[in-house]
C-alpha cells in the first residue's frame, strides 16, 4: 500500500517554510540596522566605560546585556555616554515626583526636564522599550520633595538586546 503525499498539510509545507524563513530574515534585518551610524556611538563612550558610577554590569552574554542604572544625587552629572543597542527598561515605580534633570546631547540644545509632583501610589514595576540612545549626559538638578521616602527603592534595569553594531 502506498501513502498519498497530496494531503492538505503536505501541499502547504512550502508556504509555511517560506513564511517562517521570511519572518526570520525580516526580524534579523530589523535588528541588524540598529546602531549602524558609528558617529552616534563612538568608541570609548559605552555606558559601562564612560559612566561606571551610574551603570553596573549584572549579566552579559552574546545576546543580551543587563545593566543596573542609578540616578546620581542632585548636583552630580552622569558623564557623556551612549547605549548602542535597543533595550527594555525596568523600573520600580512608587509614585510620587520625578527629579529635575538636564538632558544634554552634543550639537543640540539643552533639554530641561522639570521635576514633577504626583501623588504616591502602591509600588509597581514599569517596563518600557527604548531605541538605541546616542551620546547624552544627564545632570540631576534637584530631587522631588518626596525623594527621601524612596531612598531604598531598587535601581532600574536596562536590558540591552545586542544586535549588529
Amino acid at each position: 500500500m502506498t501513502r498519498n503525499l497530496s494531503t492538505p498539510l503536505a501541499k502547504k509545507w512550502p508556504v509555511f517554510a517560506t513564511a517562517i524563513f521570511s519572518s526570520i530574515l525580516l526580524f534579523g534585518g530589523y535588528f541588524y540596522l540598529y546602531g549602524q551610524d558609528a558617529s552616534d556611538f563612538p568608541d570609548g563612550f559605552d555606558a559601562l566605560l564612560a559612566a561606571p558610577k551610574s551603570h553596573k554590569l549584572l549579566f552579559e552574554n552574546a545576546f543580551v546585556r543587563v545593566l543596573e542604572v542609578d540616578v546620581p544625587p542632585p548636583g552630580q552629572t552622569v558623564p557623556m555616554h551612549h547605549h548602542r543597542w535597543p533595550s527594555l527598561v525596568v523600573e520600580w515605580d512608587t509614585g510620587g515626583g520625578s527629579p529635575h534633570i538636564h538632558y544634554l546631547r552634543p550639537g543640540r540644545p539643552l533639554r530641561d526636564v522639570p521635576a514633577t509632583e504626583a501623588p504616591a501610589h502602591p509600588g509597581s514595576w514599569s517596563i518600557h522599550w527604548m531605541n538605541p540612545e546616542p551620546m547624552h549626559s544627564i545632570e540631576v538638578i534637584a530631587w522631588p520633595k518626596d525623594a527621601a521616602a524612596h531612598q531604598s527603592d531598587p535601581a532600574g534595569l536596562r536590558i540591552e538586546i545586542k544586535c549588529h553594531p
